[in-house]
């Protein structure tokens, strides 16, 4: 009896659950601008703790390296009666991380910022002077190579007045409304420093005690749902914490060094523009695949109205830097953080960009590769259930195909040469018996999801 009360308790809540669900979907629907506007204004409330959390994440691993490489051995040569409690190591490692962000944020605005503004206005201001330039340039150069000058002659002119009518009054118009939008925004920018200034205190209580709130979810994880759930959830969380968090601060550290890197090269090389085009090198290189070029292709586009050769310059530098960064330090840095095949991150790059713009390329990667961990998870429990292997070379050539007299044990299971293309008949088929260790076949698993589609 106790029983089926409970029954009848829990298709009670789940029906009440549809009905409330149904009645939000309803309203969702047919109120989508009201909807969306106390969206945007949660989101807008809420954006300190967003920050806040974002810049925790973010110096989490500053913080760890900090305590563990550099307090905690300082604090064994110290004397016994030094630091003992563990929250004034905390708080030390805390202060250190906190201090090398916000110097780096001071470099930044100090350094980067006017000299990357200053560029722009140049750019806006004497960018009918560099088209001139490379025009006359252009012209030059064809006259001196007749075979070429035969051959792009009909479409010089088209492609003058395209840009003369299109281009260079979107270029300027565009470079001043930045301008002037970065100038008058005057509360848009301080209502943002704000927020990222209470952000940065947000981040700080998070660092202090991560142990506890983390404890605190989990706790609130194990009364809502089922002891296997629980840890299922639990882990799935670590393995994207895992993930976000390799990706994310190995591509910033990444990007960081390519950016100072291009930086040093490109001042030696005495090439124009150098800090705005480091800049823009770095911050496009978080994207994966196409960072590099979406980075490449303006800066020879502005160095190309200025210095033809220097253009050409610069492309052999960037080049010969990405291969460096493709070859040697992406993969120090990065290792083996997401675990996609080279198709995958093209394929979680295309799709989430093209819902979620240059934000999507960068989160595109780590977020696919959950949910492709996810699916291969589910996947392979399906699989096992049913007493099947889960490494993928048992399934290249062959199909499953099982009969009366062969039973699947999960010891010794039958496939067929592709049932499709030759289904078994008594005494024509090929049968292969094979005999799966489990140990090997777990092994296999691991080792070829990260390239196996």
């Amino acid at each position: 009896m106790k029983h089926f009360d409970k029954k009848i308790k829990q298709a009670g809540i789940i029906s009440l659950l549809v009905i409330c669900g149904g009645i939000l979907f309803y309203y969702c629907l047919f109120n989508s601008e009201s909807f969306f506007s106390i969206g945007t204004k949660v989101f807008t409330i809420l954006m300190p703790f967003i920050y806040g959390f974002f810049i925790a994440y973010i110096l989490n691993p500053v913080m760890i390296f900090i305590e563990e490489k550099i307090i905690l051995p300082l604090r064994k040569k110290l004397s016994k009666k030094s630091i003992k409690n563990k929250s004034v190591i905390r708080l030390i490692s805390v202060i250190l991380t906190v201090a090398f962000f916000l110097s780096i944020v001071y470099a930044l605005i100090i350094m980067v910022f006017p000299q990357v503004f200053e560029s722009i206005q140049s750019i806006a201001l004497k960018c009918p002077d560099y088209f001139n330039r490379f025009n006359s340039w252009l012209n030059k150069f064809i006259e001196n190579n007749k075979d070429l000058a035969k051959i792009i002659a009909p479409y010089m002119a088209d492609v003058e007045t395209w840009f003369i009518d299109n281009v260079l009054p979107n270029l300027q118009e565009w470079v001043t409304n930045a301008s002037t939008n970065i100038i008058g925004g005057v509360y848009t920018t301080i209502s943002q420093l704000i927020k990222f200034v209470l952000g940065i205190i947000i981040a700080i209580f998070l660092l202090l005690n991560k142990e506890l709130y983390c404890a605190q979810s989990k706790k609130i994880i194990y009364a809502v749902l089922r002891e296997e759930r629980a840890n299922n959830l639990i882990n799935n969380v670590r393995f994207a914490n895992k993930t976000f968090g390799g990706f994310l601060n190995g591509k910033i550290v990444d990007s960081l060094i390519i950016g100072i890197l291009t930086f040093i090269v490109l001042s030696i090389f005495k090439i124009p523009y150098t800090m705005l085009i480091s800049v823009v090198v770095g911050v496009t290189n978080i994207i994966p695949y196409f960072g590099p070029m979406l980075g490449a292709i303006p800066s020879v586009i502005i160095l190309l109205m200025v210095n033809p050769r220097k253009a050409l310059w610069f492309l052999i530098i960037v080049v010969i830097i990405q291969q460096l960064d493709g070859n040697f330090i992406g993969p120090k840095i990065l290792g083996e953080s997401t675990g996609l095949s080279s198709f995958w991150v093209i394929f979680a790059i295309t799709v989430f960009g093209g819902f979620f713009g240059v934000f999507g390329m960068f989160i595109g990667v780590p977020l696919f590769a959950v949910i492709y961990a996810a699916i291969r998870t589910f996947v392979n429990e399906r699989l096992r259930k049913k007493l099947l292997p889960d490494s993928t070379k048992f399934y290249i050539d062959s199909d499953y195909h099982s009969d009366d007299y062969i039973t699947n044990s999960g010891k010794e299971i039958k496939f067929v040469k592709k049932t499709f293309e030759n289904i078994y008949v008594e005494g024509k088929g090929k049968r292969v018996i094979v005999t799966i260790d489990k140990d090997e076949n777990q092994m296999d698993s691991d080792s070829d999801s990260s390239s196996d589609s």
